[in-house]
């Protein structure tokens, strides 16, 4: 269709529709919960999520490469429901087992306000009924069942804000009674995810995974996503004995409200951008994909720019929506703007890191991290930078280190090559559009840019699905 000289992807208008949906159900999340959960008890959820991130990002999430660069084969030789079963039975219960004796036993050497035991269930719980859930809705948008992967993701932002208030409601305002929510909402959509799934793949093939590549293939990301847990969470238990509990509750809030948004956003890219990417490396040759790589990262940068500058304009406007207005205050503003530019990094990391994965070099991750992580500890350590923001900075700088070595590091294994014409162009736009609420600034201002950067982003991803 074309209107107006504008090209209407309604695949794309249905996603966004839908996106749009889940981010105002992130929103009454995110609102009820910083509502309800006092600084402490929010710093106490984020610690149990730092411990769940290590598993779930450290050691699952390598699987999960793993599988994102099969499922396409194992759908085209229908084999997928054998296949997610045979991962989540050899694979996910196992680390959730290792998980809960490990944290257990941590009780003993940490000395934190909180029960190791509990939280070792809980995460025990989490990882079973999480992981589950998300082996099976990203298979139905790789293969363009868009409205089942739409349905499944709103049925679990609106299930899980519910259950966990109902929790706090009947029970009381603490962070397990709020988690509880998170594991009940996953286990439902999990189990409706697998029976459509079952429905949907016909005449199914048993397969036999190899287990020995799969261990190969994830070592070194096992490795690199350890650095990376560092960059991302693990930084918070040295920073805590640092500044305080409270303190990190601010620093972890601006960063995780940066970290929401900007990842529902990556998210909603990633349905469009990824499904074709992942077809044009499936069996390809080195050079296609060489120029499927380049073509994703020439157009993932000066998008994700755009989703920044749009965020950094917003920031206040986008905190008094998200976050209860008693939890806001000048630092926690500043922690996320920076929050937003790192979160820009940590995108852009992960593209760049498609080149291991479709490679099979996955070690090449590995010094990038290794430096990046050293640095960060090493300078909150020696209490270089000993306050919130000087922290948050920090961590950006962290994350810059990593780019820049990681692009020397890769370059070596595909020639990096992008489009510099299309970027420069596109950037110049942004940086056009973005000077508006500069020289007239006002909230009205802010909103009004929002559709011109909405309208350059489209366009964008319009011209990456049109490359053949």
């Amino acid at each position: 269709m074309n209107f107006f000289k504008i090209e209407i992807n309604r695949d794309l208008i249905g996603l966004a529709i839908g996106n749009v949906l889940r981010f105002l159900l992130l929103i009454i999340y995110t609102r009820l919960q910083t509502f309800f959960l006092s600084y402490e008890e929010l710093s106490k959820f984020y610690l149990v999520f730092s411990l769940y991130t290590f598993f779930s990002f450290s050691i699952i999430g390598p699987i999960g490469v793993y599988v994102l660069r099969k499922i396409i084969e194992w759908h085209r030789s229908n084999q997928i429901v054998s296949g997610l079963r045979s991962i989540y039975i050899k694979l996910i219960i196992p680390i959730a087992l290792l998980a809960l004796v490990v944290i257990s036993m941590s009780g003993f050497f940490l000395d934190y306000d909180v029960n190791f035991i509990s939280v070792s269930i809980i995460i025990f719980l989490i990882i079973l009924t999480k992981t589950a859930n998300e082996l099976i809705y990203p298979f139905f948008n790789l293969i363009d069942k868009n409205f089942i992967y739409l349905v499944l993701i709103i049925l679990f932002h609106i299930l899980n804000p519910l259950f966990s208030y109902l929790a706090i409601k009947n029970f009381s305002p603490t962070f397990d009674y709020w988690l509880a929510g998170l594991i009940l909402s996953n286990l439902i959509v999990a189990i409706i995810g697998w029976r459509i799934l079952n429905k949907t793949s016909k005449d199914q093939k048993a397969i036999k995974i190899d287990f020995d590549t799969l261990k190969t293939f994830s070592f070194y990301i096992v490795l690199t996503n350890i650095l990376g847990w560092t960059l991302t969470d693990g930084f918070r238990f040295l920073a805590e004995s640092k500044i305080g509990l409270t303190s990190v509750g601010i620093l972890i809030l601006g960063l995780m409200g940066a970290s929401q948004i900007f990842a529902n956003v990556e998210n909603f890219l990633n349905q469009l951008l990824s499904p074709k990417y992942l077809q044009n490396i499936s069996n390809a040759t080195f050079k296609n994909r060489s120029n499927a790589f380049n073509n994703l990262l020439t157009v993932s940068i000066p998008i994700y720019v755009a989703v920044a500058l749009a965020m950094s304009h917003s920031a206040e406007i986008i905190l008094n929506i998200i976050i209860d207005e008693s939890k806001i205050n000048n630092v926690l503003i500043n922690v996320f703007l920076i929050g937003i530019w790192i979160e820009l990094l940590k995108s852009i990391l992960n593209i760049l890191k498609n080149i291991t994965t479709s490679e099979y070099k996955t070690h090449a991750m590995i010094f990038p991290y290794l430096f990046g992580a050293a640095f960060l500890m090493l300078t909150i350590y020696f209490d270089f930078f000993s306050d919130i923001s000087s922290i948050a900075y920090l961590i950006l700088i962290s994350y810059g280190i990593v780019i820049l070595t990681c692009i020397i590091s890769l370059n070596r294994i595909i020639k990096i090559k992008l489009n510099i014409f299309f970027i420069l162009k596109r950037i110049l736009l942004i940086f056009s559009v973005s000077l508006i609420p500069i020289l007239a600034p006002s909230n009205l201002s802010i909103i009004l840019i929002m559709p011109g950067y909405a309208y350059i982003v489209y366009d964008m991803i319009n011209h990456y699905l049109k490359l053949k």
